[in-house]
């Protein structure tokens, strides 16, 4: 397979793709890199390490539809996480290509996701780095001693980053925006202690179900909704108002035709599957 050859493929993976085949690339794209590497062309062999990376993302992206497809939700979520960091390293090196490999296309869809999780508190660790080496040249890094090569940057076809091998935990916390966000804060169980998942994931649901393929066009606005008050029988009239907005039920929405609440409107390019009901109400 040419260098050619395997560009064609990278642009057609709307249509194209196979997981064969794109192993095939893999080992193609390692081997062209391996050769470059040893020729002493620096730039080929950044440029088919950044080709290496687009591969990734792809693969990585169509994972993330599947599992949420599935329901596997949580791994999706970690999976777009993968994509986005991905695509965070590429942009500066690769930037001019992102249309080209529907790179763009992903990364607005990664985002757009992951704005519709229920995630809201993570757990984000406090450490202190003890020893660190380079990946690419193998010396230990200090802030006194550096080794000269840059963290993201592409040397031999490899990226740069540092290698901890030392760390000590000194501290956690719970936050908003966290720099991993796999680390969801999950409940357990009083009696197993196992992981219990207590998140709603009807709107991720909802969306997934109607999208029928990974690169089908979509789009959402977020506003709000009058719910039938049938929905909220359960709450007595001097109880706080469903709509959260702190009064009593029958001082808001109760004199009004429903209770207001966050809406989801979603838009496909391509209609959904039929049958499928066009509002769904969500607790």
């Amino acid at each position: 397979m040419t260098l050619a050859e395997i560009q064609e493929q990278l642009r057609s993976v709307r249509a194209n793709y196979n997981s064969r085949k794109a192993a095939d690339i893999s080992a193609e794209l390692a081997s062209l890199k391996k050769a470059a590497v040893a020729a002493g062309h620096e730039e080929e062999a950044k440029d088919l390490c950044c080709l290496e990376q687009t591969l990734s993302i792809q693969e990585a992206y169509l994972k993330a539809f599947a599992q949420m497809k599935a329901g596997h939700y949580y791994e999706g979520w970690c999976t777009l996480e993968v994509v986005e960091n991905a695509i965070t390293w590429l942009l500066p090196h690769y930037s001019p290509f992102f249309e080209q490999y529907d790179l763009k296309f992903i990364q607005s869809a990664v985002q757009r996701f992951q704005t519709l999780f229920p995630y809201k508190q993570f757990i984000s660790p406090e450490f202190l780095i003890r020893s660190k080496k380079c990946s690419i040249c193998g010396k230990e890094i200090s802030i006194r001693k550096p080794c000269g090569h840059s963290v993201g940057e592409i040397y031999k076809g490899e990226i740069c980053c540092h290698l901890v091998s030392d760390i000590e935990v000194i501290g956690t916390a719970i936050v908003t925006n966290p720099s991993q966000k796999y680390s969801v804060v999950f409940l357990s169980d009083p009696v197993t202690k196992e992981k219990k998942d207590q998140y709603n994931y009807a709107v991720i649901r909802y969306l997934a179900s109607r999208l029928k393929e990974p690169f089908d066009g979509w789009s959402h606005i977020v506003t709000k909704r009058r719910h039938p008050h049938s929905r909220y029988a359960f709450v007595g009239r001097n109880e706080k108002c469903p709509c959260e907005s702190g009064k009593k039920y029958k001082k808001c929405c109760l004199p009004t035709e429903g209770v207001l609440r966050p809406h989801i409107q979603f838009s496909f390019a391509k209609p959904p599957p039929s049958g499928m009901p066009e509002l769904e109400y969500s607790v």
